[in-house]
């Protein structure tokens, strides 16, 4: 029997969720929401199932096992907790909210009513990552440096701090989930950045770049860079260090260093699929345990993100 899936936000990484969905065998796509109507019924048209502008309609007229929340972060309102309430299973795409307590008002719900979750952050399910994860095990880490530099994407929502959260909250938290995944929980976080290089671009009131400071639970430091002033020069990726052992992480390789040797792993899946295919599969065997990324631990990285707006804004640390 195919598992009923709709959409909820129909453009950009939706799109992307969509075509491999559709790849999958028992998988059927029946409603899609935006409120831009067109995207919804172009999405349908491609799909086949029905378009709508209003989430309530659609969860009310469809019978779905899941929804795909993918929404810019300025516009989760009730969608998590509206399916929640029907039963309906959620993936929903980072960052999951915009405040601490709209993230918590969800994960509540979520946990009240016993429903499986998965948030997009792919990288954990890069197949290189669990490398890493394995190489570190047992290992005393004593720093990190990660970074997420590069231009600014085109959509103007991204631009305006109150809509995206700027790119720590909105982009870089790859990393600092990443850096969470394999190092721990936060204990401290300290922040500062720099802005007025892009005062010729219409409504830009996020950082131009930044740099945070993280100290873990287990000891470990570690400074995380952001830049979106960069295009020429973009990279993203996370370095663990420990005495006799560094592990250099990006999207497509990992590169381990020991004394006298170092070894180069190229990544062999695509985390987007792997994902989708990690949700559909517990959605399908009602087990969530190979998902990898809870909405209640992404909510975890949601409050480092915060933290870090929240050290910039402020000039001081401030604790989790």
């Amino acid at each position: 029997m195919a598992v009923k899936v709709a959409f909820i936000g129909s453009g950009g990484i939706a799109r992307l969720h969509m075509g491999i969905l559709s790849r999958m065998e028992d998988v059927q796509m029946v409603g899609f929401c935006d409120v831009d109507g067109q995207r919804a019924s172009a999405a349908a048209e491609e799909y086949g199932g029905k378009a709508y502008t209003d989430h309530r309609e659609m969860l009310e007229k469809e019978d779905l096992q899941a929804v795909y929340i993918c929404l810019p972060p300025f516009a989760h309102s009730t969608q998590e907790i509206d399916a929640a309430e029907k039963g309906i299973t959620l993936f929903v795409e980072k960052p999951v909210a915009l405040t601490q307590e709209k993230a918590e008002q969800i994960r509540q719900t979520i946990e009240a009513k016993g429903i499986i979750s998965s948030v997009g952050y792919n990288w954990r399910y890069v197949n290189i990552t669990q490398k890493a994860a394995e190489l570190l095990t047992g290992k005393r880490v004593s720093f990190a440096l990660g970074s997420f530099i590069g231009g600014m994407p085109g959509v103007p929502w991204w631009r305006v701090m109150s809509q995206s959260g700027g790119q720590i909250v909105e982009q870089s938290t790859h990393i600092f989930d990443l850096a969470r995944y394999l190092l721990g929980q936060v204990k401290t976080v300290y922040a500062t950045a720099s802005s007025g290089s892009m005062l010729d671009v219409p409504n830009f009131d996020v950082h131009d770049a930044s740099t945070v400071a993280l100290t873990f639970a287990n000891g470990a430091v570690c400074t995380i860079t952001s830049a979106c002033i960069a295009p020429q020069s973009s990279y993203s990726g996370l370095t663990v260090y420990t005495r006799d052992l560094t592990v250099e992480f990006t999207s497509g390789q990992l590169t381990v260093f020991e004394p006298g040797r170092k070894e180069i792993i190229e990544n062999q899946n695509d985390p987007y699929f792997e994902e989708n295919e990690t949700f559909i599969e517990a959605v399908r065997s009602k087990d969530p345990s190979k998902i990898k990324s809870p909405y209640a631990d992404a909510v975890q990285t949601l409050r480092v993100t915060l933290a870090a707006n929240q050290s910039i804004a402020e000039g001081r640390p401030i604790q989790l």
